[in-house]
């Protein structure tokens, strides 16, 4: 399968040991430059499963608020572990805040960032405050997110992100061994095939709810967020802010609220 590959290893067990085959998720550099005004801007290595990189791309240049609508993206040059995207000669950049000093892994969205200016990049957003869901529905989205993770059902080394409308259908999911990475992936893929029209849209993700999912989340216009996971207390703090729905520890039988459970019902 794409984004794998086989691994010789030896299984260690109560019953001795055997040689075996084990599936591994690909993990491998990104290298992203954006093209404006005749010069280019390096953003940094981000190490990710290949496949669905120009989604991956748009997503981040979204989620760090760079663009706003794919009409801001006027080419994206993609070759060999590198991409490039020319962006529209009146957007404003502050480089300086976006620039990263170190490779940013996939566990780690922010790291290498030389500014904490822009984590907060959300451009006052506003939630659907009527929006309202049955906790059973949840939960059912739940068997359906397992579903939705073939590399992780191959490797046990991924995560993944889903969209759900507003009866329990998956309108689009992504994984990838980076959580912010299977997210960008997953808003860069709805931007590109008619845009964000998050409303009645329910965003559920495997692993936990850490800031960064969170910020993401309410900068593509989710007002409901559910992890399996726990979630970190600043991702709670935000959630609180900006009146995003933020379930957690999602179980078939149990689930933790921590913000704006008036959409639960």
């Amino acid at each position: 399968m794409s984004g794998t590959r086989e691994s010789d290893a030896v299984r260690i067990s109560n019953r001795g040991s055997e040689r075996i085959m084990d599936t591994l998720a690909i993990e491998t550099p990104l290298y992203i430059e954006i093209l404006q005004n005749d010069r280019t801007y390096p953003m940094g290595i981000t190490m990710r499963t290949p496949g669905a990189d120009l989604d991956l791309v748009v997503g981040f240049l979204y989620s760090e608020g760079i663009i706003d609508k794919l009409e801001s993206v006027e080419d994206i040059i993609e070759s060999k572990n590198t991409v490039s995207i020319r962006i529209s000669d009146d957007i404003v950049i502050d480089f300086d805040s976006l620039r990263r000093t170190t490779l940013t892994t996939s566990a780690c969205g922010v790291c290498g960032k030389t500014s904490l200016t822009n984590l907060h990049k959300i451009h006052n957003a506003t939630l659907n405050k009527s929006f309202q869901i049955k906790s059973s529905l949840l939960s059912k989205n739940l068997d359906l997110l397992n579903s939705e993770q073939p590399l992780f059902g191959l490797t046990g080394g991924t995560h993944a992100a889903v969209a759900f409308d507003r009866k329990g259908a998956v309108i689009a999911a992504r994984e990838d061994v980076g959580r912010h990475n299977a997210l960008d992936k997953l808003i860069g893929h709805m931007i590109r095939n008619g845009g964000l029209n998050n409303d009645g849209t329910i965003l559920q993700v495997s692993g936990r709810s850490s800031f960064e999912l969170v910020q993401k989340t309410i900068r593509a216009g989710f007002p409901i967020m559910a992890s399996v996971g726990a979630a970190s207390s600043l991702a709670v703090e935000l959630a609180r802010e900006y009146n995003l729905t933020l379930v957690c520890f999602l179980k078939s039988d149990s689930m933790v609220v921590h913000s704006a459970p008036n959409r639960i019902i």
